[in-house]
C-alpha cells in the first residue's frame, strides 16, 4: 500500500507571492541600510565584541577588535574610551591619558568619560576615604567588576589592605564565581606577600595568590591579566619552567603581544637555552626594529653565550640611566668591564648598587613594620619606595661611585655574581666556575671551628679574608676587619633563610603543621654555633713526631685520598653532598685549603670538612692528631701550583676520562 504522506523532497518548490515580495523587500531595505549607515553598524558591532573580550579579561585581544572600530569609524570618540580601559586593566598610565584625550578630541560623551577618569583616579589610589564612590559607580550602571577591581587595587596602592579585603568579600557575597574576583583576591595576596617579614607568612601568602590566580583561569581561560600575573610569581619564586609555560600560553593566545614573547625567552635564557631563547627573540615581528626591552634580553643572551661583541651592539641600545632591569644592567656593566670600559662599567655599577641599596631599605623596613612597632616617618618611606611612580635612581656622575652602605650592597658587589642573589649559588658566573660556587641556603661551610661543626662568624669573615684555595673563591684582603664580619653575617643570615625554607618544605612534604616556635627553635639548633675546638699548643716539629705522623696518616686512611706520597690520588672516587667531584687536595703541590697555620690544620683534622669526604677524627687522642699536623705540614714544598678554572675542570675531566672510559663527568658543568 502507497504512503499517503508526501516526503519533504516531493514538496512543491512554488513560494506564495507574498513571500517573494517581502524577501525582496527585505533585501533592498538591508542594502539601503548598509550604504547609508554600515560602517557605523559595524564600529559598533567590532566596539561590541571588544567589550566581550574586556569583560572576559582580555584587554589585548579586544584592543585588537577596537582597532577595527577605528577602521570602521575613525570619528567615534567611544572606540577611543574603550581603549583607554583596556590601558587601565593593564596599568599602562600614559597609554591610558592619551586614549582618554584622543576619546575628547572625539567627541566621545562627557559622562562616560568622567566616569572613566573616576576609575584610574581610583585605580591609582585617589579614591575618598569612604566608599561612596563605589556604590554612586555602580549606580551609573558601570559593571561591578570594573568598579571592585579599581577600588581594590587603588587600596593596595595605599597600602591599606584592610579596606581591600573588605570590599573584596562584598564582592565575593554578591559575585562569588567571578574569575575577576579570584584575579584580584590573588593580587591582593601577592601584595600581602611582599610586604610581610616572616618568610614563612610570605611563603604562605604567595601559595594563596597562586591558587587565586590558577583559580581565576579555571573559571575564564582567557583571562590575560591572571595569566601574567601568575607567571610573574611564578618567576619572583625561582620556578623558572612553570613560568615558561605560562607565559608561553600567554604567548600562544596573544601572539602580536611582545612583553609575553620576551618573557619566554627570559625564562629559556635563564633555564640555560640560549639558542632557542635567541630564537624567540628573532622571531619577532619587530626584529629589524627591536624595542630597548628586546635589544636587552637579546643582548643578555649573546653576553652569556659568549658573544661579547654582539652583545654590546644590542646592550647599547637600552638607557641605561632610564631602565628599571637589573639583569640588563649587570649584563652591561659585564660587557663594558670585559671591554676594558671601566670608566663605563664602574658608572653603571654606581647605579645598580643605589638600586641595591634601595632594595635593601624597603626589606629592613618591611622587618620593621611587620614587628607592630608604629613608625609613621619609616611607612611613609617604604610607600615611596614601594611606589609604582619611584624608578630606579639615576645614574651617578662619573667616577663617583658611592660607598657601601650595608651588607646587602657588601654581597651585591662582591659574591652576588657567583652565589646568587640569595645565595642559592646559581650566580651569573657559576656556571663558568670549577667547583661550583658554594650554596649558602642549603649547602654546608666546609671550614669550621666549633665543636657541633657550625659555622662561626668568624669562620667566614677568615675565609673572606684568606679566600679559599684551589677554587675561583679569592681572598678579599683589600675589606676591612669591619667589612668582612658584616658581610659574614649577611652570608649566615641567607643561609639561615634556607635552613628555615628547607624545614618548611620538610613539613609540608609530612604534612605536619608548622608551628612558628618550634620553627624558629629547630632553625636555631641547625644555625647556632657551638663553643670553639680546644686546640692545644703546637710547638715546631721534629722528626721523631713527623715519624708518628707518618704511622698515623696509614693508619688513619688518609693515603686512600690523598696518595701514599701526599699528592692525591684519582682511585678513590670522593662526591661532596650535593653529587659532584671532589679531587682530593694534593698537600705536596696545592696551599691548603683554610691555610698553613698548624691550627687551622688541626681544626681540618679534628672536625673533617662538613659536605665533603674528609671525615673528622675527634676520637683520635690530642697528641697523636698533633704529629699528624706536623706531618701533613712537611708534605708542603713550594712554590705552589694554582689552576685557572679551566685548568682545574679539564684535569677532573681527563681523571674522570681516565677511570671511567666512555662514561660522563658529573662535574663538567
Amino acid at each position: 500500500m502507497e504512503s499517503s504522506v508526501t516526503s519533504p523532497g516531493d514538496r512543491p518548490t512554488r513560494c506564495r507571492p507574498w513571500r517573494r515580495i517581502v524577501i525582496l523587500g527585505a533585501t533592498v531595505l538591508l542594502a539601503t541600510v548598509s550604504a547609508l549607515f554600515g560602517r557605523g553598524i559595524l564600529a559598533w558591532w567590532t566596539r561590541h565584541m571588544a567589550a566581550r573580550r574586556l569583560h572576559a579579561g582580555a584587554p589585548t585581544t579586544a584592543e585588537q577588535w577596537l582597532a577595527w572600530s577605528a577602521r570602521f569609524d575613525p570619528s567615534d570618540g567611544r572606540t577611543e574610551l574603550m581603549r583607554a580601559a583596556c590601558f587601565r586593566h593593564r596599568y599602562e598610565k600614559d597609554a591610558w591619558n592619551a586614549a582618554i584625550e584622543s576619546a575628547e578630541r572625539l567627541g566621545a560623551p562627557a559622562e562616560p568619560i568622567e566616569r572613566e577618569r573616576q576609575l584610574g583616579r581610583i585605580q591609582a589610589g585617589g579614591m575618598q576615604d569612604d566608599l561612596s564612590q563605589l556604590g554612586e559607580l555602580l549606580q551609573a550602571g558601570v559593571p561591578p567588576h570594573d568598579v571592585c577591581a579599581a577600588f581594590v587595587h587603588g587600596y593596595l596602592v595605599r597600602k591599606d589592605a584592610a579596606r581591600a579585603e573588605v570590599v573584596l568579600r562584598a564582592w565575593a557575597a554578591d559575585h562569588p564565581d567571578c574569575a575577576h574576583l579570584a584575579y584580584k583576591r590573588g593580587m591582593y595576596w601577592h601584595s600581602l606577600g611582599e610586604e610581610e617579614g616572616d618568610l614563612t607568612r610570605r611563603y604562605e601568602c604567595r601559595a594563596r595568590a597562586e591558587a587565586d590566580f590558577r583559580n581565576a583561569l579555571a573559571r575564564e581561560p582567557r583571562h590575560e591579566m591572571a595569566r601574567q600575573a601568575l607567571a610573574d610569581l611564578l618567576e619572583e619564586s625561582d620556578r623558572f619552567e612553570d613560568a615558561l609555560a605560562e607565559y608561553a600560553a600567554l604567548a600562544a593566545a596573544l601572539p602580536t603581544r611582545e612583553s609575553a614573547r620576551l618573557g619566554v625567552a627570559r625564562m629559556l635564557r635563564r633555564l640555560g637555552a640560549l639558542d632557542r631563547a635567541r630564537a624567540v627573540i628573532e622571531s619577532l615581528p619587530s626584529r629589524d626594529n627591536l624595542s630597548a626591552d628586546a635589544a636587552a634580553e637579546l643582548g643578555q643572551i649573546e653576553l652569556e653565550s659568549g658573544n661579547l661583541e654582539r652583545a654590546q651592539k644590542w646592550l647599547r641600545r637600552v638607557d641605561l640611566d632610564r631602565t628599571d632591569s637589573v639583569d640588563a644592567l649587570r649584563a652591561a656593566a659585564t660587557a663594558l668591564a670585559v671591554e676594558g670600559e671601566t670608566t663605563g662599567a664602574e658608572r653603571v655599577l654606581a647605579r645598580l648598587n643605589q638600586a641595591q641599596r634601595e632594595f635593601a631599605r624597603t626589606e629592613d623596613l618591611l622587618a620593621r613594620l611587620s614587628t607592630g612597632v608604629v613608625d609613621p616617618q619609616a611607612a611613609e618611606e617604604l610607600k615611596r619606595l614601594t611606589s609604582p611612580e619611584h624608578d630606579l635612581p639615576p645614574s651617578q656622575p662619573l667616577g663617583e661611585v658611592p660607598p657601601v652602605a650595608s651588607a646587602a650592597d657588601l654581597y651585591a658587589q662582591h659574591c652576588g655574581g657567583c652565589h646568587g642573589d640569595n645565595g642559592d649559588g646559581n650566580g651569573r658566573g657559576a656556571r663558568h666556575l670549577y667547583p661550583r660556587a658554594r650554596d649558602f641556603r642549603t649547602g654546608t661551610f666546609r671550614l669550621v671551628s666549633t665543636v657541633n661543626g657550625v659555622a662561626a662568624l668568624d669562620d667566614i669573615a677568615s675565609v673572606l679574608q684568606r679566600g679559599m684555595p684551589g677554587t675561583a673563591m679569592r681572598a678579599y684582603d683589600e675589606l676591612s676587619e669591619a667589612q668582612h664580619l658584616v658581610l659574614a653575617e649577611e652570608v649566615l643570615r641567607l643561609h639561615r633563610e634556607g635552613v628555615r625554607e628547607q624545614l618548611i618544605d620538610d613539613l609540608r612534604e609530612a604534612d605536619d603543621e608548622i608551628d612558628a616556635d618550634e620553627l624558629d627553635e629547630a632553625v636555631a639548633f641547625c644555625t647556632t654555633p657551638d663553643e670553639p675546638v680546644s686546640i692545644p699548643a703546637i710547638g715546631p716539629a721534629d722528626p721523631k713526631a713527623v715519624a708518628r705522623g707518618w704511622d698515623l696518616y696509614f693508619t688513619l686512611g688518609c693515603h686512600n685520598c690523598h696518595g701514599d706520597d701526599g699528592k692525591g690520588t684519582w682511585e678513590t672516587p670522593c662526591y661532596d653532598e650535593q653529587g659532584l667531584p671532589t679531587p682530593p687536595r694534593d698537600l705536596v703541590h696545592e696551599p691548603f685549603k683554610g691555610g698553613f697555620e698548624p691550627e687551622s690544620i688541626y681544626l681540618r683534622l679534628f672536625l673533617g670538612m662538613p659536605g665533603t669526604p674528609h671525615p673528622a677524627a675527634g676520637n683520635v687522642p690530642e697528641d697523636q692528631l698533633v704529629d699528624l699536623v706536623q706531618y701533613c705540614r712537611s708534605l708542603s714544598r713550594e712554590p705552589k701550583r694554582v689552576l685557572t678554572n679551566h685548568q682545574r675542570a679539564v684535569e677532573a675531566s681527563r681523571h674522570a676520562v681516565a677511570k671511567n672510559p666512555g662514561g660522563s663527568h658529573a662535574g663538567s658543568d
